[in-house]
């Protein structure tokens, strides 16, 4: 079953690019940053005077995402409005790809053996079609939908792409009941062809609701012969199973001094960021003066004048703020700085991040970078290291589309020196390090162990 087979007319698909043109336009607090706002009115126009009489809703989606993508935030992106399964049965029926996979060094590869009866096709196996079509043209339509990257650096969208691969592979090739996949085996490297059986979205929902019912967002462990703490965070969010992270880190924490750790890593590869609240949780604990995480945090004049949810007219009407220009700068960010905890972690520290460490994620490491608090190994961040367009967002859904697009309302920069890197990056480590397509087959981590030994190197006061 083909996605998206909707037409609309020319006269609706203006009003549509009309209408998005007036809020991104309006309220977007970053349109001049990474793009001149000029350039991005110019691409509206552009599409204005070339629509054909009729498009389907992908193609207008398509037409679309090119004008998001311009703006280079990731935080804003757009999304299909509509249901895959029409039907509650239809949420039974095996209609979804059934593999994991994972993107390494630009490879879509299997994340996990997977069993078909008669063979298991081993981790690490390189996936090259679906269906007769090359995998990168699938997962370059994929990342359409898929944004987590600021800036210039847009390889993250294809990693958060792979991730989320099978609803993204449903959304735009169609629910199907089997797939046919060429790939190369990475225990023999022979080119093989598999057709695999769909399986049923419930089973999927099921297995990841037990998932994150088991696996807690901040978790301590001890490495390298009990002389390192291993502290994993795998993302700030507020939400479900990531409530009462505060409680979480103040048991981490004790268990290190506890165990009398002065030398720690800080995981924070694969996280797509979450609340400042977190990051306040965490840093109490790794700073030793008071500080400041968003030292400026404005939103555009024309905001007041939107509709808004019942939370955004709370935080509007409600939170101190001056109109300075065009713009509203919120007090309550910068208003008091943060204290530190009395029972401090005064050790080493080192923080691991990769290109899907995202805004939460890379504010974080960043704080504690700018501070000279600690060394950064990995890879260059998905997420800015001097601000995010974030905080709370307005979704849009088009009016005759359908079409939803998420579009920030708060410019946050971050307390930190503003011309430590290039601000067109995402966050750089200080010492690159990847994780590759070895360590998933062998089951080891080269950035884990290189980090491991950079503080076996230290010395310790």
């Amino acid at each position: 079953m083909q996605a998206q087979e909707t037409y609309f007319s020319k006269e609706k698909l203006e009003e549509d690019i009309k209408q998005l043109e007036k809020t991104l336009v309006g309220i977007h607090p970053g349109l001049d940053y990474f793009t001149p706002k000029s350039d991005i009115e110019s691409m509206f126009q552009k599409r204005l005077a070339t629509l054909p009489d009729s498009m389907s809703r992908i193609a207008f989606y398509e037409l679309l995402e090119p004008i998001i993508d311009t703006i280079k935030c990731g935080h804003t992106n757009i999304q299909f409005s509509h249901k895959l399964y029409k039907e509650k049965e239809d949420r039974e029926k095996p209609q979804l790809f059934p593999m994991d996979l994972v993107m390494l060094n630009n490879e879509v590869l299997v994340e996990k053996d997977f069993d078909i009866g008669e063979h298991i096709i081993p981790k690490g196996s390189q996936i090259l079609s679906i269906d007769s079509v090359d995998v990168n043209y699938i997962v370059d339509r994929l990342a359409l939908y898929h944004k987590g990257a600021d800036g210039d650096n847009h390889y993250p969208e294809r990693l958060w792409a792979v991730k989320g691969f099978k609803g993204g592979y449903a959304r735009f090739f169609g629910l199907k009941d089997k797939f046919v996949v060429s790939l190369i085996n990475s225990k023999n490297q022979e080119k093989q062809i598999y057709t695999l059986d769909a399986v049923p979205p419930n089973a999927l929902s099921e297995i990841k609701k037990a998932e994150k019912k088991a696996t807690s967002p901040v978790t301590l462990s001890v490495v390298d012969n009990g002389q390192i703490g291993l502290l994993r965070i795998s993302s700030f969010s507020d939400q479900g199973n990531f409530k009462k992270s505060k409680k979480k880190f103040r048991k981490a924490f004790k268990e290190i001094r506890e165990k009398n750790l002065n030398k720690v890593i800080i995981d924070v590869r694969d996280n797509g960021g979450g609340a400042i609240s977190n990051i306040k949780h965490l840093t109490r604990y790794l700073l030793d003066k008071d500080y400041l995480i968003i030292k400026k945090a404005t939103i555009e004049e024309d905001f007041k004048d939107e509709k808004k949810s019942w939370f955004q007219n709370l935080m509007f009407f409600f939170n101190k703020k001056e109109l300075v220009g065009d713009e509203y700068v919120l007090s309550r960010f910068s208003k008091k700085k943060i204290k530190p905890r009395k029972n401090l972690y005064t050790g080493d520290l080192v923080v691991l991040i990769n290109e899907r460490s995202y805004s939460a994620a890379a504010l974080t490491p960043a704080i504690l970078r700018d501070r000279n608090r600690a060394t950064l190994i990995g890879e260059e961040a998905g997420g800015s290291y001097h601000l995010a367009f974030a905080g709370s967002s307005k979704y849009v859904r088009l009016k005759n589309s359908k079409i939803k697009v998420r579009v920030p309302i708060i410019q946050l920069i971050y307390d930190v020196q503003e011309d430590h890197q290039d601000r067109r990056k995402g966050l750089l480590p200080d010492i690159y390090k990847t994780y590759t397509k070895e360590d998933l087959t062998n089951g080891t981590d080269a950035v884990l162990e290189y980090a491991i030994e950079y503080l076996d190197q230290k010395k310790t006061d």
